[in-house]
């Protein structure tokens, strides 16, 4: 909310009229995006990415400029266009940000639809992320979390069974056994545990990172090569790509689709260009269903 009220008063300084809502939870933040009026110069997200996601619905929309504000914990799609959490450099994105349509993800559950801005995980990094975050008992500050976050990882790795799952890109089988599935529109946990580093938000598909069936040893030997880019990190896991991925698990099956260019999206300058070079440079196979 501090960044919220400074970047208020810098708006409104400048001659703009500004609406500040604050949301209690995610709920509540979809209501909002799925009934406000159109009309807005710009939509202004500050949160995590999960936040993100919901708030972009109400850009989409009204297809109004949309500028994310990172401060959640892992900020996956705000980091890879090198957005900033200071309310400075937001406001300088109104007068020097390039806007341009981006693709987002949307998953389908039955008849119930959700996007999502980065991406997607089943299995091992999933299940982590949901007993850590139950409750919201995580730390706040970010050095703590981190170590949560290994806490739940070892307690999980000691004391729970590996879910497995099926997967199909553009209806072809991929994996029918996978431990982790992650299906993303941008690179997965970039400078931290790079997953997908092809994946783009502006080519119309989806990447798909898989490991298939192996015991919770080879898995994390295949997690720590990838961490700290060993020789030989791309064996015993694969990245697909494709517009389509349906991912069944023991509880059920979701479609996850790649809607291109829908969100209008302000982006710091030079920041799709740069993009598109690191796709390009990736090392990471692609391997066609």
């Amino acid at each position: 909310m501090a960044t919220a009220r400074r970047l208020r008063r810098m708006l409104e300084r400048r001659g703009h009229s500004v609406e500040l809502r604050a949301f209690a939870d995610l709920s509540a933040l979809t209501e909002w995006a799925d009934t406000c009026p159109a009309g807005a110069s710009y939509i202004i997200g500050l949160g995590g990415d999960t936040t993100m996601s919901v708030a972009a619905r109400a850009a989409i929309r009204g297809q109004t400029p949309f500028i994310p504000v990172p401060n959640g914990f892992g900020n996956v799609f705000a980091q890879v266009f090198g957005y900033s959490s200071q309310a400075h450099d937001a406001l300088r994105l109104i007068t020097e940000g390039e806007l341009r349509m981006v693709d987002v993800g949307e998953l389908k559950r039955g008849t119930i639809g959700d996007l999502f801005l980065s991406h997607r995980s089943y299995g091992f990094l999933a299940q982590i992320q949901q007993v850590a975050e139950r409750g919201r008992k995580q730390p706040r500050r970010r050095v703590l979390r981190i170590f949560w976050y290994l806490g739940v990882a070892w307690r999980f790795l000691v004391r729970t069974r590996m879910a497995a799952f099926q997967v199909e890109v553009d209806g072809q089988p991929v994996a029918d056994e996978a431990v982790l599935v992650t299906v993303a529109n941008v690179e997965t946990y970039r400078g931290f545990l790079t997953l997908t580093p092809t994946a783009s938000p502006v080519d119309g598909l989806l990447d798909v990172f898989v490991v298939p069936r192996v015991s919770k040893a080879g898995l994390m030997l295949r997690l720590v090569r990838l961490k700290f880019r060993l020789p030989g990190r791309w064996r015993g896991v694969a990245v697909h790509r494709g517009r389509t991925v349906t991912v069944t698990a023991p509880w059920g099956r979701d479609t996850l689709t790649a809607r291109r260019r829908v969100l209008p999206l302000l982006v710091p300058p030079g920041a799709i260009e740069a993009l598109r070079r690191r796709t390009i440079e990736s090392d990471a196979p692609i391997n066609s269903p």
